[in-house]
């Protein structure tokens, strides 16, 4: 049966403000709500600039953070690409920051996104095409053979990196049917919507160090996007997950629209609803990771503060109601 040891919340929850006060009275507000552990977004402090540590800021971020009896993960930069950016030097070295941050607070878990996705570039017009096959194939080597190199760091920070799962855009399909692809393409040129990519990484990379970050919610959108089964692929997920994200959506694909209290309306998109909210079955989720113990962060977006104790209350729900 799964065992969930702390239910934490995103820091991304306290808003965009990159104030030490602020992040102060946030982490005393989830505290006080009886939140035991907080996911850290370490990238709006600058921690890192131009792939370096700046010491004085992170030792007044970790100041913060050590007034609080609160257990700490870190969420890493989410644009990170350690497959298909080209800055591939860079982006070790910033990884490297990342887990020295993670050191220093004594965080116990490292979120990466899955560098699967490699229709950033030509989204952006850093590029003209889309990735051949054997691109495709040799920047998930590139990957592997970065975390082979960085799991040793991590050893010695004592962090487990969760390599994370993606959700599926309107966007991407639309880039896909610009470039004159089927829509069934998608998932070569964005992977992380699947488990098994990562699955194949993760076995070859081959150390307890570097994981999966399951991103329940993102596997809700991209299951019905993508048409396979959702709770097979958390079956999937089962023996490499050691971390845990949730929160709720109706696993319906964005129509284009970023406003969030527009998408709240139709339903549509990863939308960061407190649990119970929208329609993932999560009493079924969890009884397919029954060997599971661990943390689970909720994402929960700003906009939902004044929800976040009720979210937290149905989550200990659903877990209680399962023992």
């Amino acid at each position: 049966m799964i065992n969930i040891q702390h239910i934490g919340i995103s820091g991304d929850t306290i808003g965009s403000s990159a104030r030490l006060n602020h992040l102060e009275e946030s982490l005393a507000q989830f505290a006080g709500l009886g939140f035991t552990m907080v996911e850290i977004d370490p990238t709006p402090f600058s921690l890192v600039v131009n792939g370096e540590i700046r010491r004085p800021q992170l030792a007044n971020f970790a100041a913060v953070l050590r007034n609080f009896a609160l257990r700490y993960s870190v969420h890493g930069l989410s644009r990170l690409n350690l497959a298909y950016d080209p800055r591939h030097e860079l982006c070790r070295q910033i990884m490297r920051g990342q887990i020295e941050i993670c050191r220093v607070i004594g965080a116990s878990r490292l979120v990466y996104h899955s560098g699967l996705q490699a229709l950033d570039l030509a989204h952006y017009g850093v590029q003209r095409s889309l990735l051949s096959d054997e691109e495709l194939a040799a920047g998930a080597q590139q990957e592997i053979a970065a975390f082979r190199a960085l799991a040793p760091l991590a050893v010695e920070a004592g962090v487990i990196i969760g390599m994370e799962n993606g959700d599926s855009h309107q966007w991407e399909h639309n880039l896909m049917a610009q470039f004159g692809r089927p829509r069934a393409e998608l998932a070569k040129h964005h992977a992380r919507l699947r488990i098994g990519p990562i699955a194949r990484q993760l076995e070859a990379i081959n150390h307890p160090n570097v994981a999966l970050t399951l991103d329940i919610a993102h596997l809700h959108i991209a299951a019905y996007d993508l048409g396979f089964d959702y709770l097979a692929a958390v079956r999937e997920a089962a023996p490499w997950v050691k971390h845990l994200h949730a929160n709720d959506n109706f696993g319906r694909l964005d129509w284009g629209f970023d406003t969030e209290h527009d998408r709240w309306a139709f339903g549509e998109a990863d939308i960061h609803l407190p649990p119970g909210w929208g329609s993932i079955p999560y009493a079924e989720v969890f009884a397919c990771l029954p060997d599971y113990e661990g943390d689970l962060i909720l994402e929960i977006k700003p906009d939902f503060q004044d929800y976040l104790r009720e979210g937290l209350e149905t989550m200990r729900q659903i877990l209680q109601a399962m023992h």
